[in-house]
């Protein structure tokens, strides 16, 4: 029977729902694959920092007590590839829960792909942003219809990802700031994601 060292992690003390979901993943895990749980690292800390206090241990106890690590999500140890890619190169066997055929190539490639795919959308935002204030519109400005349509468009394109930070238990406009910037999800500026740029964007969610 493999012996697994859960790692569980959220960026918020208000993601109390978020830290159950991923223990639920776990638990469903090793029903399914016959797996014995030995211990539970718990942390809250951003995705983008890479000191990991309870990482660091549960990665301890599994080279020492050669058991492999487990988390629910991929994006729970790290939306970087580069931080990915150290983790796997420590040699600890590494299972992704919800991607339980996945091996370490296939998660590096996946953790690559993701990152691709946050640096396109960026590139896409900041084109489209360009090409209409090339055709003169006036993206700072909340009284020009287009602009409002366009705040529309980028606030229904945000629907999925802001009823998941809600199901996860987080409310406040700056819990979902906190969420969004913590995923790499830009604004539709391409910056940063405050309480009151949540609050506008959810003024524009009730117009959709």
């Amino acid at each position: 029977m493999t012996t697994y060292v859960a790692y569980i992690r959220t960026s918020t003390d208000r993601q109390n729902l978020g830290l159950d979901a991923q223990r639920s993943i776990i638990e469903r895990y090793l029903k399914q694959y016959s797996g014995e749980l030995v211990d539970t690292y718990v942390e809250q800390v951003s995705g983008t920092k890479a000191d990991r206090k309870e990482l660091t241990k549960a990665l301890k106890q599994c080279k020492k007590e050669k058991h492999t690590l487990l988390v629910a999500k991929l994006d729970r140890l790290s939306r970087k590839v580069s931080f990915i890619s150290t983790l796997i190169d420590t040699g600890v066997d590494l299972k992704v829960a919800e991607l339980p055929s996945a091996n370490t190539f296939v998660l590096h490639l996946m953790a690559c792909v993701g990152e691709e795919e946050r640096r396109a959308l960026s590139e896409r935002t900041k084109a489209a942003l360009a090409e209409r204030k090339k055709q003169g519109v006036q993206l700072g400005s909340p009284k020009n219809e287009e602009y409002r349509n366009e705040a529309i468009a980028f606030a229904r394109s945000l629907n999925d990802h802001i009823e998941a930070i809600r199901q996860s238990g987080v409310r406040s406009y700056t819990g979902i700031a906190r969420a969004l910037n913590e995923q790499e999800i830009p604004t539709r500026n391409n910056g940063k994601w405050y309480s009151q740029t949540v609050k506008n964007y959810l003024q524009y969610e009730t117009a959709i």
